[in-house]
């Protein structure tokens, strides 16, 4: 992972750990300084989204609303992104002032969950839309929580498996590997929501009006689409053209790898206040119940 290979460095020891840390970047802090800025204001929003998303689920199922298909990957990932948020101020102060391994271990641990599990579960997400919105009959048909409850799971084995994986056997930070899920996550997002959008707006050429509900749909995967190729598209750019645009390690870091971070960062973000503005009694085609 991008958090990975950047900060490899910076958990390594070293006599002062400032010194090494500040002189590493220490003529390129411009970089840095707009990481941290942006990372600690969408910590600052994103928090208390998240939490109202998950106090808004908790209020339907208190409600009797049935939990949906689409409620049990939405809660997984909003979980994952509440618990980076939350640890994002403690992992820039560290990163910044501190430098406690433990502590940088632990924030490199957290940004693997954002960088692996977050594009995993949104692509569950497209996936059950996509089944709701073009293919109706078969979801109702089988709108089982059992197969989505196993596929969460799955989603955190493998997250947290690599996760661990990646900081033992440091070589497969810089390996094809380190974008493995990104392979896997894309083409399932894009796709899902290039076929909602279709079906869709075939609906409307079909000379049928398009009901509110399925225009406020529309907006959202269209919403949804815009923020995860701002959120996702970045990482896996620099890292797959950051060697051919820059040829040295710490101007790469300084000015490439960390700032790329703020996108994944801000998609924790923009994913619950997007869940939040489209709530007005909204239940989309791809995340209703029926």
């Amino acid at each position: 992972m991008i958090l990975q290979n950047l900060t490899s460095n910076s958990s390594e020891p070293s006599g002062d750990m400032g010194v090494f840390m500040f002189g590493h970047c220490g003529d390129m802090m411009a970089g840095i300084i707009v990481w941290a800025s942006l990372s600690a204001l969408f910590s600052l929003v994103g928090c208390p989204a998240c939490v109202a998303v998950l106090l808004e689920l908790f209020r339907r199922h208190k409600a009797g609303t049935p939990v949906s298909p689409n409620d049990v990957f939405m809660l997984n990932l909003t979980i994952m992104d509440l618990v980076f948020l939350f640890f994002v101020p403690l992992g820039l102060c560290n990163f910044l002032l501190w430098y406690i391994r433990p502590i940088q271990m632990l924030s490199n641990f957290l940004y693997a969950l954002n960088l692996a599990g977050r594009p995993l579960f949104t692509a569950c997400i497209c996936l059950d839309c996509y089944l709701a919105v073009v293919h109706p009959v078969t979801y109702r048909t089988r709108k089982s929580l059992i197969p989505r409850v196993l596929m969460a799971a799955a989603v955190w084995t493998i997250t947290v498996t690599q996760g661990i994986t990646f900081k033992v056997v440091s070589e497969m930070n810089h390996s094809a590997w380190a974008m493995s899920v990104y392979i896997i996550a894309l083409p399932i997002i894009i796709s899902c929501d290039v076929s909602i959008l279709w079906a869709l707006k075939k609906s409307v050429h079909a000379g049928g009006d398009l009901h509110p509900r399925k225009k406020k749909a529309l907006q959202i995967i269209t919403n949804s689409m815009v923020m995860t190729v701002t959120s996702y598209v970045p990482p896996v750019l620099a890292y797959i053209l950051g060697d051919l645009i820059i040829s040295d390690d710490t101007v790469y870091e300084c000015f490439l790898a960390i700032p790329i971070l703020i996108t994944p960062t801000a998609g924790s973000a923009i994913m619950p206040l997007l869940y939040l503005g489209n709530l007005g009694g909204l239940k989309s085609p791809c995340c209703s119940d029926g």
